[in-house]
């Protein structure tokens, strides 16, 4: 006999996807926001010269742009742990999204500032403004609009690397898709269902980005 769609055996554990799909948003939310401002710090020191600082930033980015998500994820929560200091599944997850994003961001910020005409420095400077005014009221804001598109693109990917939480034992999406799966042995079901959760957030994700780039063209 041919296989069944069932998909009536699935909506009964809908709400336990929609609960791990809630988490996996939550530790994408926090990597993005808390990564990307490490990213733009990051980026502005790569842009100046600071060689010190630029040599632990430069580090950094190398580290954690060369490496897996998921090795880094198993450092922070089993390696860690070898020497006694315990970090929580979820908070494991969330610092390695959160140090992950940061090195891919300062790249970007590196490029955007990069990229703005160095009279406008020059302009700021002969108004009187310093340096860190100059970067926060000119230089950072359109840094910003010129990297909305790759950020759009590092944000969606973020939330699909999120998956990875699951091997630390994170009830995120695909952890519980996996646990809805053991239940109800409805292995093409649940994982249709899933998909379509991601295919959502990711399509929520690029069509706000796309509005919101829009904007500044008006």
């Amino acid at each position: 006999m041919g296989y069944k769609l069932m998909f009536s055996q699935i909506w009964p554990y809908l709400s336990i996807l929609l609960d791990g799909l809630k988490i996996s948003v939550y530790i994408t939310v926090i990597g993005i926001l808390i990564g990307t401002f490490i990213g733009m710090v990051c980026g502005t020191i790569r842009t100046g010269d600071y060689k010190f600082v630029n040599k632990i930033v430069n580090a950094y980015v190398q580290l954690f742009r060369n490496t897996p998500l998921l090795i880094q994820m198993y450092l922070l929560f089993f390696g860690l742990g070898q020497f006694n200091i315990q970090i929580s599944p979820l908070n494991s997850a969330v610092i390695a999204l959160i140090l992950n994003n940061g090195a891919y961001t300062a790249i970007m910020f590196e490029s955007g500032i990069k990229a703005i005409d160095f009279g406008q420095r020059e302009a700021a400077h002969a108004l009187g403004m310093t340096n860190l005014q100059t970067y926060i009221h000119i230089i950072i804001p359109q840094a910003f609009r010129i990297i909305i598109p790759p950020l759009t693109n590092q944000s969606i990917s973020l939330f699909l690397f999120s998956s990875v939480a699951e091997t630390v034992s994170v009830p995120e999406l695909l952890g519980q898709t996996l646990h809805v799966d053991s239940l109800t042995m409805r292995t093409f079901e649940v994982f249709i269902i899933t998909t379509l959760l991601y295919l959502l957030v990711t399509t929520i994700v690029s069509t706000s980005s796309s509005l919101f780039e829009r904007s500044f063209k008006y």
